[in-house]
């Protein structure tokens, strides 16, 4: 668990499921994320594959963290982060997230995002980080500049997202 001062990021938790339905099933939130807009019987096998799958410290290729942003004063769950090891060898790792939209533009994001980079850098033995980001996606973009990340114009690729073609930045 990694605190903050204003949240605890921990792993997620089934229980967590009816906070998760009220932003993964707003299609302005999922927009750019790799899922569609979800039921509540998808939030429910999501968070079943992402339980089974998270380490609490990860260090080899493809192990990943997953955590909720919780509220220390209600215990609601705004958000969400996601980090996987991408090479142990290189100490790379992929970064993701996602807030309820009621929860946008107050700085849980930064908060969240700021203190898990801490926590990868000094007990993961992490030392680049990258975020793959849709170049539509402006928020994301910019909201990764002010986590002091900078994009590798040689990394962009060409997908194919949710029906719709894309540039994803790296």
């Amino acid at each position: 668990m990694i605190e903050t001062e204003r949240l605890l990021l921990r792993p997620l938790r089934a229980s967590d499921a009816r906070d998760l339905l009220e932003y993964q099933s707003d299609p302005d939130v999922v927009r750019y994320t790799p899922w569609p807009v979800r039921d509540l019987s998808a939030v429910d096998a999501s968070l079943a594959k992402i339980i089974g799958l998270h380490k609490d410290n990860p260090t080899s290729d493809g192990e990943s963290i997953f955590l909720a942003w919780e509220l220390k004063i209600t215990g609601k769950v705004i958000g969400q982060s996601n980090m996987t090891i991408i090479s142990s060898d290189s100490g790379l790792a992929d970064i993701g997230w996602a807030t309820h939209q009621s929860f946008q533009r107050q700085g849980y994001a930064r908060e969240a995002s700021a203190a898990l980079l801490n926590h990868a850098y000094h007990s993961l033995e992490v030392r680049t980080v990258q975020a793959k980001i849709d170049t539509r996606n402006l928020a994301s973009i910019h909201f990764a500049e002010q986590l002091g990340m900078s994009f590798v114009p040689e990394k962009t690729e060409l997908i194919i997202a949710k029906d719709e073609e894309c540039t994803i930045l790296t």
